[in-house]
């Protein structure tokens, strides 16, 4: 025999979350979630790596980070390995994201699905 406490208890634990509804920009945020970033520093560094995290500051979490001191590295790839970094959010003068990497990891994962 069940107790009206354990009624309470089972009721509450199974309870329905209706899904949140999301702004423009906090959708936006969660699709870059594990994308190629490029981030632009004050300094003139570029860092490129996959997007983690972010919070309300504008710090951004990259992991596997590799560190190019201008444009021209970028183009010649000379790179620094960096691994998880944290930039905070005062030193960031851009952000882009690799939206070719989307597409074709949009593409690749339907293909896959199908076989």
């Amino acid at each position: 025999m069940e107790t009206d406490n354990q009624n309470v208890q089972k009721t509450q634990f199974c309870s329905y979350m209706p899904e949140r509804v999301h702004t423009e920009g906090r959708r936006k945020l969660m699709s870059w979630l594990n994308q190629q970033m490029k981030v632009n520093l004050l300094d003139g560094r570029i860092l490129v790596g996959t997007f983690v995290c972010t919070d309300k500051d504008a710090h951004i979490i990259l992991s596997t980070c590799y560190e190019y001191f201008n444009e021209k590295d970028l183009n010649t790839g000379e790179s620094r390995l960096l691994g998880l970094v944290m930039i905070p959010g005062r030193h960031i003068i851009s952000i882009h994201t690799d939206v070719q990497q989307t597409n074709e990891q949009t593409i690749n994962s339907s293909n896959f699905e199908e076989t």
